[in-house]
C-alpha cells in the first residue's frame, strides 16, 4: 500500500491513430497502473477534415453508417491491442462531431480526472495538434491535461524530477499543490520556478529576494522531506527560461496553471503553447480552481509494476 494525495480514478485518451496518440496512450496505461484507475480511448469522427496546404479544415459531413462505425471501433481496438495493457481496464468509444466539442462532452460523460494527448497529430504539429484539436482543448481545459510527445523518454516510477512553473501569487498554490502530490509518487526533486520578464523598475536582486520569499510561502515546510523541492527565480522570456530549467534539470514532467495572466504573462497565448511544442518531456496543465481529487489510497505492487513508456 502506498498513500497518495492524489487521486486519479479515470483517463480519457482521445486519438487519431498517429505515433503522437500511440505514445499518449501508453502514458495513459502507465498512469492507470500506478494509480489503479481505467482508461478510455476516444476517436471522434469528424465533421471536417485537414485540407492540403495553407487553407485549414474543409467542412466534410459523415453519415452515420453503422458499418463505418463498426470498421472505426475495430481500428480502435487494434490501436489498443498494439502496446502492452495486461490489468488496466480500457474502454473504447466512437463518436462523431467536431473533436474538441467532443472531447468536452466526454470527460463529462466518463467523469475523467485527466486527459492525456498527444501533441503531434497525424497531419502534422501545427495544423492537427496544436493548430487544431490540442490547442483548443488547451485554451479551456474541461479537466487537468497532460500532453505528451510520440518520443517521450522511456523511464521507470512515475516523473523523477519534475518542474513547476508558476507566478508567486495565491492562485497558484493549487498548481503547486499537484505538482507536489505528484512528486510524493517517489520523484527525486519538484523545482518551483517563478520566470521574471526583464524591464521591471526595480533590481533584479529585489525582484528575486520578493518571489522567493513569496514561492516559500507557497510551500509548506513538511513537503521539504521526502524530496528535493528548491524554489529558482530566472528572468527573461518565460518559455524559454522554462524550457531551458527543464533541460537543466533533465526534467521528466512540466506542471504549469492554466490562468492566463500573471507574471508569466498570456499564459496560453505564448508561454503554454510554446512549451508543449518544444518540452522533451510530458507537460501537464492544471486548469486554475479545478477540484482535482487529492485524497487517497492507491494499491500496487512496486514501482517497477509502472513499467517503462514508449
Amino acid at each position: 500500500m502506498a498513500d497518495t494525495t492524489l487521486s486519479i480514478h479515470k483517463i480519457l485518451c482521445p486519438t487519431d491513430f498517429s505515433d503522437s496518440a500511440t505514445g499518449a496512450f501508453a502514458e495513459s496505461v502507465r498512469l492507470a497502473r500506478w494509480f489503479g484507475a481505467r482508461v478510455t480511448v476516444l476517436h471522434v469522427m469528424p465533421f471536417a477534415v485537414p485540407a492540403e496546404g495553407d487553407v485549414g479544415y474543409v467542412p466534410i459531413p459523415i453519415t452515420s453508417d453503422e458499418a463505418v462505425r463498426k470498421a472505426k471501433l475495430s481500428e480502435i481496438q487494434r490501436f489498443v491491442d498494439a502496446t502492452e495493457h495486461t490489468g488496466v481496464p480500457i474502454e473504447t468509444m466512437c463518436w462523431e462531431g467536431l473533436p474538441t466539442q467532443q472531447i468536452r462532452s466526454a470527460v463529462r460523460a466518463t467523469g475523467a480526472d485527466l486527459v492525456v494527448m498527444g501533441t503531434h497529430g497525424r497531419s502534422g504539429f501545427k495544423r492537427l495538434a496544436l493548430g487544431s484539436v490540442t490547442e483548443t482543448v488547451l485554451r479551456d481545459p474541461p479537466a487537468p491535461v497532460l500532453t505528451v510527445h510520440r518520443d517521450v523518454a522511456r523511464r521507470r516510477g512515475l516523473f523523477r524530477r519534475m518542474i513547476c512553473a508558476t507566478d508567486v501569487s495565491e492562485r497558484t498554490a493549487r498548481t503547486i499543490a499537484v505538482a507536489m502530490a505528484l512528486a510524493d509518487e517517489g520523484a527525486k526533486s519538484l523545482t518551483v520556478l517563478n520566470v521574471i520578464e526583464e524591464g521591471r523598475e526595480s533590481s533584479p536582486g529585489d525582484l528575486e529576494r520578493a518571489a522567493l520569499a513569496a514561492l516559500e510561502k507557497l510551500i509548506p515546510d513538511e513537503a521539504r522531506s521526502s524530496y528535493r523541492i528548491e524554489e529558482h527565480v530566472a528572468f527573461g522570456q518565460a518559455n524559454r527560461e522554462i524550457l531551458r530549467v527543464a533541460a537543466e534539470e533533465e526534467a521528466d514532467l512540466i506542471v504549469m496553471g492554466a490562468h492566463r495572466h500573471g507574471a508569466l504573462g498570456d499564459l496560453f497565448g505564448s508561454t503554454v503553447r510554446s512549451v508543449v511544442r518544444d518540452a522533451a518531456c510530458p507537460v501537464l496543465l492544471v486548469p486554475t480552481g479545478h477540484a482535482w481529487p487529492m485524497t487517497g489510497v492507491v494499491t500496487r505492487e512496486n514501482a517497477e509494476a509502472v513499467g517503462p513508456s514508449v
